[in-house]
């Protein structure tokens, strides 16, 4: 339907959220308004189908003859023209000819016509105060060119000239009528957009849009406000320094011919860490009486170790990471700063107890981000990037040589909780869609700032 031709201004029109934060941009180029538009064509010739015209009776002449057409329906319809352009800071105005087969019947006889019309539709795109896309339809004119008789012209004897003024005049208003209410009737289906991304039990992502689009002649721009929640609240945390507005560079700068290009933000990712940091996501608990971790192993580090535990004991790693997570973006590369505490004690319960604490190593890591994209999600995965730091915080026993600390802690420590931080991040980062509409051949892009996912569309009724 005609929905179809305005899908791609609809693409990531999301659902009300709190918060006044753009996370996100979405650029709709008219490439893909274009695709989207031809694709809709067979459901859009259905709309004109279903047109529904009343029989014809025409009035009596002086000599009392009367005629009168009954079944009067649309048989077949073209659309030997279709098209689509942005009209900037409105919407979209869609373009068409048509060429409908009409049938009827006098009598018993068939009567078959053919009469060609232009229709221009403008759709305006505006945002309601809750968030949600509603669409308009402001504007929608339609010039109905002549009416042809294709079958049974004999049968209608003189009165011709009034059944074509009947059918014009019926069609006139009921072309717009019909494709109008295509319009308006996708702002009840844009109730499937409502709906939480899960980012895990506890966390789930929202997107709402910010203000109307920016819409110019060549692209759409969604400012969208991406909104990651823990137990149904927003994350809050402080940024480092005041956020500045973001935006995707103009086109002319971006050397790239996809019909759709997200920029997600720096901050958009900071608030996912946020969120893993205060849900506890990241901590983790390493060893235990089944660990190969013992006392024994810290010895050389603390001597003094083997008078406490004569006999060698299972010791736990208690991984808590506290402070805020940093991310940032540079060109081709992302980077991930995390400070865990690792605090190390004796696993005799089988479990953690801060009382059996030995001691408490600050840890300081750096982490490459390496971004994946699929038809709905961005994925993240990170590796160690570079030397990882080590300072002991705390310690209930002297230690003499932190060198083979460091060495014994991290061969525990290291590989067991990245593989636990790709765990927590395997969900990924739902990009925001329209419902029936896949995203194909994503590609994505680091930049100073920002991650770019550029892809092209497939709509699938």
């Amino acid at each position: 339907m005609l929905k179809l031709c305005v899908l791609s201004v609809l693409l990531c029109l999301l659902v009300p959220s709190q918060g006044s934060t753009p996370g996100t941009v979405v650029r709709v180029n008219q490439e893909a308004l274009e695709y989207v538009c031809q694709q809709g064509k067979p459901s859009l010739l259905r709309g004109l189908m279903v047109i529904q015209i009343p029989n014809f009776m025409s009035p009596r002449t002086i000599i009392g003859s009367l005629l009168k057409v009954v079944g009067i329906r649309v048989l077949n319809a073209q659309l030997p023209h279709l098209s689509v352009k942005l009209i900037p800071r409105t919407g979209v105005q869609l373009s068409l000819s048509a060429q409908l087969h009409i049938r009827g019947s006098v009598l018993i006889a068939p009567v078959e016509l053919r009469v060609g019309s232009s229709i221009l539709l403008d759709v305006r795109v505006m945002r309601s105060p809750h968030g949600f896309p509603i669409l308009s339809v402001t504007a929608c004119k339609s010039l109905l060119g002549d009416v042809d008789i294709l079958l049974g012209g004999s049968n209608l004897l003189g009165f011709l000239k009034p059944l074509q003024n009947h059918i014009r005049a019926v069609l006139v208003d009921k072309m717009c009528l019909s494709l109008s209410s295509v319009v308006l009737g996708l702002n009840a289906r844009l109730g499937t957009l409502v709906g939480l991304n899960s980012i895990n039990p506890m966390s789930s992502l929202q997107y709402a849009m910010m203000e109307d689009p920016e819409i110019t002649e060549d692209y759409i721009d969604l400012d969208l406000n991406a909104v990651i929640a823990l137990m149904g609240k927003p994350v809050d945390f402080e940024p480092a320094g005041p956020l500045p507005p973001f935006s995707l560079p103009p086109p002319e700068t971006v050397s790239d011919d996809s019909m759709v290009n997200m920029g997600l933000s720096e901050h958009l990712f900071a608030s996912l860490f946020a969120s893993l940091e205060q849900s506890g996501a990241l901590n983790l608990q390493i060893g235990g009486q089944s660990s190969h971790l013992t006392t024994s192993m810290l010895e050389q580090a603390i001597p003094s170790i083997s008078k406490r535990y004569p006999q060698a004991v299972a010791l736990m790693l208690n991984v808590v990471v506290s402070k805020l997570p940093i991310i940032s973006f540079h060109e081709g590369a992302g980077i991930l700063r995390l400070s865990p505490a690792i605090q190390v004690g004796v696993a005799e319960s089988g479990s953690f107890q801060q009382s059996q604490a030995l001691f408490t190593l600050g840890v300081d890591l750096t982490l490459a981000v390496k971004l994946d994209v699929t038809i709905t999600s961005l994925h993240l995965t990170v590796a160690v990037h570079g030397d990882v730091g080590l300072e002991v915080e705390s310690s209930s026993m002297e230690i003499t040589e932190i060198s083979h600390l460091r060495r014994v802690v991290l061969s525990e420590f290291q590989d067991a909780f990245l593989a636990h931080v790709n765990a927590a991040l395997r969900v990924g980062i739902s990009l925001p869609k329209l419902n029936n509409v896949q995203y194909i051949e994503p590609e994505i892009e680091i930049h100073e700032g920002y991650a770019q996912v550029n892809c092209d569309l497939d709509y699938q009724p």
